[in-house]
């Protein structure tokens, strides 16, 4: 999932919902894996889709991406 929206094959909207999906279904995480998606949750968390609707804060799509990219990059090290 994190691969095909830094890819660009998925957009925000559809990475935090695939997100929320597989975290909600994570079960018996090891203190690396609760490491890992620590960071990840508070942006995903903190992501609003609409410039309209953000606060100062609020996670944008460039940034999701960017974390994205950093949550791919720590996977490939565990």
């Amino acid at each position: 999932m994190t691969e095909l929206f830094i890819v660009g094959q998925i957009d925000a909207l559809e990475f935090e919902s695939k997100f929320w999906s597989e975290f909600h279904g994570l079960r018996d995480n090891s203190d690396m894996d609760f490491a890992v998606l620590n960071e990840p949750f508070y942006v995903v968390d903190d992501f609003v889709a609409h410039a309209t609707a953000r606060h100062p804060g609020d996670v944008t799509e460039v940034e999701l991406l960017a974390r994205a990219q950093a949550l791919s990059d720590a996977c490939r090290g565990l």
